[in-house]
């Protein structure tokens, strides 16, 4: 099914509640570019990379009449997105939730695969040619999933996400790979009930991890960083009671981006923005759309620049895309078909981004990809 997704500028609020436009980045503004629904049943994108104006990648999950999911992988070859070949080794349910490379031979993503009740973590690689699963080591849980994915180089790759069992708490988890094979990487001690969610890197050097962690009725943001020989935890503001980071992303030691949502209680869930300047990480001041009642949510975020950044998510049953010009956090239009949401953004340039979810509507269940240029 090919859904016209009209652009649509809906209301939105500053941070300090009074109406604001972001200055007009280097693209354009964003457009639908629905992408095929190869699932009868439901179809959503997760991860997404851009390695040029011609080449993107996205990925997720489809599912049919039986409800059992299946690997989505999508390709952007620069006039439309096609359906590529993806495995699926468990025999249950199978998804993909990141995506990430370094050139158009060397794309990994990686996610879950489930037999029974055992869930595995998946890593599949893209040669260039296809999409293949590689072996990823066994933490020694009932329960494993990677929900983030960075390639530095041919030979240095993250990934992150948590592990777990029926009677343990789920801890956070990371592997690297080395060229030859992925391997678990020793971290600190982050407590029970912890979970790491996106990965970026500017370096073999300079690598960043966030998620959270929870603990009673309370969850504080977690942040490590790797500096090459080890991975320490780096303070983090919360801001909240209960505070999630959902993405990260970097353009140098001394410029990374961290987005969640942040909440008091049972109240709703509003926006959250954190900045490295090199030296700590600050809390800053970021748009919610719909009113003080409506629940605002960010799951992706990507920045080419010390001055361009994008980050997404929701608004009740909206989109939301808000867009960093150097001084503050602005909503930006985007293309609304009313009951969808952004999960991840990223971009090749100023002038090249794609942002990737999905949208229920008339009892369809879609890919949803729209597009700034």
């Amino acid at each position: 099914m090919v859904l016209s997704i009209p652009l649509v500028a809906t209301g939105w609020l500053t941070g300090a509640g009074a109406p604001a436009m972001a200055s007009a980045p280097s693209c354009k503004n964003w457009t639908g570019n629905q992408p095929p629904d190869p699932g009868s049943n439901l179809n959503s994108l997760h991860g997404v990379a851009v390695e040029s104006a011609c080449d993107a990648w996205a990925v997720g999950e489809e599912r049919g009449t039986d409800n059992k999911a299946k690997t989505l992988i999508e390709h952007w070859n620069g006039s439309s997105w096609k359906v590529v070949a993806s495995p699926d080794p468990g025999a249950d349910q199978n998804l993909l939730a990141s995506v990430r490379g370094t050139s158009p031979t060397n794309i990994w993503a990686v996610g879950t695969s489930i037999n029974g009740t055992v869930a595995n973590a998946l890593i599949v690689h893209w040669n260039g040619h296809a999409w293949k699963q590689v072996s990823s080591p066994d933490p020694g849980s009932a329960f494993s999933t990677l929900k983030g994915v960075r390639a530095v180089s041919a030979t240095d790759a993250w990934a992150v996400g948590d592990d777990g069992s029926s009677t343990t708490e789920l801890q956070t988890l990371i592997m690297a790979w080395n060229g030859h094979a992925w391997r678990k990487v020793q971290i600190p001690d982050l407590g029970p009930e912890s979970e790491l969610t996106s990965v970026a890197a500017t370096s073999g050097r300079d690598v960043w991890a966030v998620g959270d962690s929870v603990t009673n009725s309370t969850a504080n943001t977690v942040i490590l960083h790797w500096n090459g020989r080890k991975w320490r935890h780096v303070a983090s503001p919360d801001p909240g009671s209960f505070n999630e980071l959902d993405a990260v992303a970097a353009t140098s030691p001394t410029n990374a981006w961290a987005v969640g949502d942040s909440s008091e209680g049972k109240s709703p869930k509003h926006t959250l923005i954190l900045h490295w300047n090199g030296r700590k990480w600050s809390h800053v001041a970021s748009p919610n759309a719909g009113g003080p009642a409506m629940g605002n949510v960010l799951d992706g975020v990507t920045a080419t620049s010390a001055t361009n950044a994008w980050t997404v998510g929701s608004f009740g049953n909206s989109n939301l895309i808000l867009r960093w010009n150097g001084a503050r956090w602005a909503r930006v239009p985007s293309p609304d078909i009313g009951r969808d949401e952004l999960l991840a953004v990223a971009a090749s340039s100023a002038s090249n981004a794609w942002a990737v979810g999905d949208f229920s509507d008339m009892g369809v269940n879609g890919a949803l990809a729209v597009h700034c240029c």
